[in-house]
């Protein structure tokens, strides 16, 4: 990720020269800094989760260049490219939860009861494709759709304070759990995502952009056949930029 941000940043260092000599015309090119706030989960909340016990989104930057291609006075098209983090940390009371952990015995599949920690941080490259209406000289709103490609994964957590159900039907046994046995999927997430997004766009000074999006994943962060957590999770993430109109 350090590296995409470098990238990105020559990129926009190299854009503002090229911009001092262009007319740009129906075009409008901007760059952006900003910070995603959501969570990754499920869409509903599990029966096996009881209670959510703390909620924290972490510190998840993103740094973003983009181009509006204006058809006339009120409609445009918009594309570019997003460097970003999407992450979270959540402690959760769960009853019957299926998951996979890593214990003394090796890694083991079965049904946990207590507290779960779970923490995401995923780096993405994502591509944007939206609609834009001018709803005023200064605002416009945009709706449409994303792709993003995984960088960076990270998917960790742990379980604690219960027990651990697991073996065969029949030949089960409980293991109880007052110290912490961890789990970590990272290498198991899916590469790909794509969703819908929507938000609004102010230009609150002659080259001061301000942006608030909503993204809303609709493709599941885990690769396909995995088992470790038995329901599938999304990027649910609102984006609140900064940026410079050229």
């Amino acid at each position: 990720m350090k590296h995409a941000y470098l990238f990105l940043l020559l990129f926009l260092l190299g854009l503002s020269g090229f911009s001092q000599e262009r007319s740009w015309g129906d075009f409008d090119f901007k760059v952006k800094a900003g910070v995603n706030i959501g969570g990754t989960a499920p869409m509903g909340i599990p029966a096996q989760i009881r209670e959510i016990k703390s909620f924290n989104p972490l510190i998840s930057l993103s740094m973003e260049a983009d181009v509006v291609r204006w058809f006339g006075e009120r409609w445009g098209i918009s594309s570019g490219i997003r460097f970003e983090n999407k992450g979270m940390t959540t402690v959760a009371r769960v009853k019957e939860y299926a998951m996979r952990l890593r214990t003394e015995e090796g890694e083991i599949s079965g049904l946990f009861t207590g507290e779960v920690e779970t923490k995401v941080k995923n780096g993405y490259l994502n591509i944007p494709l939206a609609l834009h209406y001018r709803l005023s000289a200064s605002l416009n709103a945009r709706l449409g759709g994303y792709y993003a490609y995984l960088l960076d994964p990270s998917f960790t957590g742990a379980a604690y304070a219960g027990h651990f159900r697991h073996g065969s039907p029949g030949f089960e046994s409980n293991m109880e759990m007052t110290e912490p046995s961890y789990y970590e999927f990272s290498s198991e997430l899916s590469k790909h995502d794509f969703g819908l997004l929507g938000g609004v766009e102010w230009n609150a000074f002659r080259h001061l952009v301000v942006s608030l999006d909503l993204n809303w994943g609709l493709h599941t962060i885990f690769a396909k056949n995995f088992t470790g957590i038995s329901f599938s999770m999304y990027n649910v993430y609102s984006n609140i930029a900064f940026g410079y109109h050229f």
